[in-house]
């Protein structure tokens, strides 16, 4: 049965007009949902991004120690350049002399030395390194002297191949303070300031 083309075409404009009720409007402003009608958490502020937290230091890589919230010396791992001791050493001692990253200071990480102090490395030999301690003229004292020349002696140390650390200020050999208080002039150890990578008893 053959249909009629007066059928066909009302049949296609039935259809046309089916497929335009379905679609969506484009016209007119778009009507708010109040409040009460979101559904919970879709109208809450997105949080604001934080940064990520440090990494504890792993043993087998250089570390930098830097100065925790209760006063403890924390290794914090870092990467030195390919090459000479020295070069290692001295890219690892920048490094502290930069002082904490973003994450670490978001962490409560600070360090007791100075900004503009410099660390030269001015000999490695037999496994004792000579560090001259440069930068302000007003040293820290007291129990901030021993915090830096821990950090100094615990970074250089946990380089393989650095052992001891000699402290020198401008070309000249200091004595350098121990965590009892007393001053050495002999070459230091990681041994000496074991005590400062644990928090102090309160006073």
């Amino acid at each position: 049965m053959t249909a009629r083309p007066g059928a066909a075409r009302a049949g296609t404009l039935l259809l046309l007009l089916a497929t335009a009720a379905c679609g969506v409007p484009t016209g007119g402003s778009p009507d708010p949902i109040p409040a009460s009608e979101v559904p919970y958490g879709l109208a809450a502020p997105l949080p604001s991004p934080t940064a990520a937290p440090s990494s504890p230091a792993r043993s087998d890589e250089p570390r930098v120690y830097l100065v925790a919230e209760d006063g403890a010396l924390v290794p914090r791992g870092r990467s030195t350049p390919e090459g000479e001791l020295t070069d290692r050493l001295t890219g690892l001692l920048a490094d502290l002399a930069t002082g904490p990253a973003p994450a670490e200071l978001t962490d409560g990480l600070s360090t007791a030395l100075r900004p503009a102090t410099s660390l030269t490395v001015l000999d490695v030999s037999g496994g004792t390194a000579t560090i001259d301690l440069g930068g302000p003229a007003d040293a820290p004292s007291g129990r901030q002297s021993t915090t830096v020349v821990a950090q100094i002696v615990l970074t250089a140390t946990s380089l393989p191949g650095v052992a001891q650390v000699l402290v020198t200020r401008a070309g000249q050999q200091v004595e350098a303070p121990l965590p009892s208080g007393e001053l050495t002039s002999r070459p230091l150890s990681a041994q000496d300031y074991l005590a400062l990578t644990t928090a102090a008893p309160p006073s």
